[in-house]
């Protein structure tokens, strides 16, 4: 059988790079490095300790500018976005703990709320239903 079209159920991509070239000050950690992350779907990044998997997701979430290519969010530079935009619609949850001691998941998830909020806006029943539907 010939498929003559992609299925349905391929999902889009929110996340790109392509040309990533990534470095701490000389030392170069990846070299002309595409990728495509799947919106909808889970993605693993498997390596050798020291390869980049760090490096790579610290580019994808604008907390290391590439020497080189770009990283796309929803079809645009990412770096074009402002940072609250980004923030919006983009989380990062590091490989060593920022939360303090005894949060709740539920409270740690509720943080990622901040940036949809406005100045002395208070908790909103929107906020709680999107944490609910993040949960």
């Amino acid at each position: 059988m010939t498929r003559t079209s992609a299925p349905d159920t391929v999902p889009t991509a929110r996340l790109r790079a392509e040309g990533l070239t990534l470095r701490y000050e000389q030392r170069t950690v990846a070299t002309d490095l595409g990728v495509v992350i799947p919106d909808h779907s889970f993605t693993v990044i498997i390596g050798p300790n020291a390869c980049g998997k760090s490096t790579l997701l610290k580019a994808l979430a604008r907390m290391l500018k590439p020497t080189e290519g770009e990283v796309y969010l929803d079809g645009a530079a990412i770096a074009s976005y402002r940072s609250r935009e980004v923030a919006r619609r983009l989380g990062l949850l590091p490989q060593t703990s920022t939360a303090p001691g005894g949060i709740t998941v539920g409270d740690l998830v509720a943080r990622g709320r901040y940036p949809h909020q406005r100045m002395l806006k208070q908790w909103a029943p929107e906020d709680e239903d999107a944490v609910v539907e993040a949960m």
